[in-house]
């Protein structure tokens, strides 16, 4: 890169004395000596003193001065930095081509991305943004980036202590960084870049992984994070339904039953059939009371249930509906309904209950016609049987429960479907 090595500017540290190279005279800002840490201010002709380090700079894999090809193009590495945010530490590279500009490299627990200054920014909506007509979900929470070590020269003024507020949006082609720098934002386009890739074009040993939390090994990138989160979510999900069906089963508590027969008429009800007793053990439970009836069809039976406490004579009701039917059509046969039907009673207090049923039966076509009379002969009564059961457990709530708890992995799953497919 003979065109590069032309605006190259060689001076000495004000501070140790070291000799230093401005690889982009008249693009560089600031210049970090590779000898001292030493930040100084290269864009006028006397260099000044920024910013001294006492600590040295060889922390990072590419050094100074290396050069390398990627995406077709020959860069040269002018400057590098240590940043580390709440949970994680990374390194940046600054590279520089006179043709092109400036480039990034960020190397983060031995992975490597490229990176892309935006001119146009992307549009923020809520937890996406939108760019170039695709689709990116927000893919961590807002967090500060602090500069710790700084070697080479940059475009900008900068200084060991700079924050940033980043945020990264991620699609499944790559990455949109934004930092926020007091009110100043810069958007970076980051695309994965091979294993050994970085190494091969500048010539390196393959870097060490960069010292990072367990917490933020958890979260090395939106492809391995996101499914471990769905995957740990469900597991949620899962347990908690359990655990609601445990407690659910340890509340209901001791089952207590009376069963007995009904006869239902046509065209008339048939009042207080008594079925049995029945007792509520806890200070409440729920009860169940289920008819079954034998082979009928294209009829129905109204039941009307009264739980009678034996101590103070006050009663609970409750209804049920039995009903079946079938026929053929142009579609062939068909089936409608159920012979079995359950009524759940909730919260019935302690005590004894008496359980009386009245129960009717119907037909169809109707019964009757409006002077009361029947045009077709009135069919023999119905037996039904009646199940009465305490302890029982309330699944509709239980199944409730579970849909609701599915809605956010639902939605987790949407998203992601969403954004592969943006």
């Amino acid at each position: 890169m003979t065109e590069a090595q032309k605006g190259t500017r060689t001076l000495s540290c004000p501070a140790c004395g070291g000799t230093l190279e401005v690889r982009a005279a008249g693009w560089s800002v600031n210049l970090a000596c590779r000898y001292c840490g030493s930040i100084l201010d290269v864009s006028r002709p006397e260099v000044q003193i920024i910013e001294r380090h006492k600590r040295a700079a060889g922390q990072f894999s590419l050094p100074l001065g290396a050069r390398g090809s990627l995406f077709d193009t020959e860069w040269e590495v002018i400057g590098a930095m240590i940043r580390r945010g709440p949970e994680s530490l990374w390194f940046e590279y600054l590279l520089f081509n006179p043709y092109v500009g400036y480039r990034w490299l960020v190397e983060w627990d031995g992975e490597w991305q490229f990176g892309i200054p935006l001119l146009d920014r992307p549009e923020i909506r809520d937890d996406f943004v939108h760019w170039q007509g695709q689709r990116f979900l927000q893919d961590d929470d807002e967090s500060e980036a602090v500069t710790g070590v700084l070697v080479g020269e940059f475009y900008w003024r900068v200084a060991t202590g700079d924050t940033a507020r980043a945020t990264s949006y991620a699609s499944r082609d790559f990455t949109l960084s934004r930092e926020d720098t007091d009110g100043e934002v810069n958007w970076t386009r980051l695309i994965d870049l091979p294993p050994g890739e970085v190494e091969t074009a500048f010539g390196t040993a393959p870097p060490r992984p960069a010292p990072q939390s367990r917490s933020a090994l958890r979260a090395r990138s939106s492809e391995t994070r996101k499914p471990d989160d769905l995957g740990r979510v469900c597991l949620l999900v899962l347990a908690s339904a359990i655990l609601a069906l445990l407690a659910m089963i340890v509340i209901a508590g001791p089952a207590e039953r009376a069963s007995g027969t009904v006869t239902a008429p046509f065209g008339s009800t048939r009042e207080g059939q008594k079925i049995g007793a029945i007792t509520v053990r806890r200070a409440w439970q729920f009860v169940t009371v289920t008819a079954s009836g034998e082979d009928f069809d294209n009829r129905w039976i109204e039941l009307d249930y009264r739980l009678v406490d034996r101590a103070t004579g006050q009663s609970i009701d409750g209804y049920g509906l039995s009903e079946h039917y079938s026929g053929r059509d142009s579609d062939g046969s068909w089936t409608e309904g159920s012979r079995s039907a359950s009524t759940l009673f909730g919260q019935i207090p302690r005590g004894t209950y008496d359980l009386y049923v009245d129960a009717a039966a119907h037909s169809w076509p109707v019964d009757t016609v409006p002077d009361g009379s029947s045009p077709w002969p009135v069919p023999e009564a119905i037996d039904i049987r009646i199940d009465a059961r305490t302890g029982s457990l309330p699944w509709g709530n239980w199944w409730t429960l579970v849909i609701l708890l599915s809605i956010y992995p639902c939605i987790l799953v949407w998203r992601r479907f969403r954004n592969q497919n943006s």
